[in-house]
């Protein structure tokens, strides 16, 4: 007892760090407010594939349906892309940022990222896995990417040696009269737009598809055949390869790609 008749309590060091302990997890569970959990990341596997497949006919006029002489067949023995990144960008009302923890890897800012360059083979008869992030999980509102050249220090370089300093490389032979092989080899330097609502659940594994319509490789915005040998063409074969890109969902989850896929938009 003091000498104004109080008694004074000495805790022991180890009941004043529990106190203190005690003091601290109610400032932090905000005094008996609700508190939210992290969302976890879940696994985004992007894959990309070509189709339409090797043999094509494009028509000779822009005008109506055309008979079948008035197509031109060609055949693709070779079609090589360069994608230099994809990104997954999240709705702003649906990514609440303040509950993500996604790590060093993954889209922490609301975006999920694939950093390439990924070359991908058009006419394999398979779709192509270029890489799996850890992502968060919500609405994606819109996917972004762009087409570059491969550079003689990427990484795939040392495999495809005939495709640096080019973004695309499309072989093969034009049948009919006039006809003959062909190698087109451009360099493409665009970005892609593709708007959408691609959803990633929480706690279950997710597959996007990047395809790649080789029937629109060749045909200009009337839909008349672009021929890759005359130089002209060189500007719409480009337009029209970036607009020959569609992306989508595996939201069955069959591992398969879904018939709903968007395409560029812009």
């Amino acid at each position: 007892m003091n000498r104004k008749g109080f008694c004074t309590l000495y805790l022991p060091p180890i009941s004043r760090f529990a106190y203190l302990s005690l003091v601290l997890t109610l400032v932090f569970a905000g005094c008996g407010g609700h508190t939210t959990s992290p969302v976890k990341p879940v696994p985004l596997t992007l894959q990309a594939a070509g189709v339409g497949g090797a043999a094509q006919r494009f028509t000779t006029s822009a005008l109506s349906a055309p008979a079948a002489s008035d197509t031109i067949p060609v055949t693709f023995t070779q079609a090589l892309l360069v994608v230099r990144d994809v990104h997954f960008a999240l709705d702003d009302e649906g990514d609440d940022t303040d509950t993500l923890d996604v790590g060093d890897d993954g889209g922490d800012d609301g975006q999920a990222r694939f950093h390439g360059p990924y070359v991908v083979d058009l006419l394999n008869k398979t779709a192509q896995s270029l890489d799996t992030e850890m992502v968060p999980p919500g609405v994606y509102e819109h996917v972004q990417g762009h087409l570059r050249a491969l550079g003689p220090d990427d990484g795939p370089a040392s495999t495809y040696a005939s495709l640096i300093g080019a973004t695309i490389r499309l072989e093969g032979t034009i049948g009919g009269d006039g006809g003959g092989p062909f190698v087109y080899s451009a360099r493409i330097d665009n970005e892609f737009m593709i708007r959408g609502n691609f959803t990633v659940l929480a706690e279950t594994p997710a597959t996007a598809f990047l395809v790649f319509d080789l029937s629109r490789f060749l045909t200009g915005r009337e839909g008349q055949f672009l021929d890759p040998r005359v130089a002209e063409n060189d500007f719409w074969i480009k337009q029209a390869i970036r607009h020959a890109i569609k992306i989508g969902m595996d939201d069955d989850h069959d591992g398969e790609m879904d018939d709903d896929l968007a395409e560029v938009s812009n």
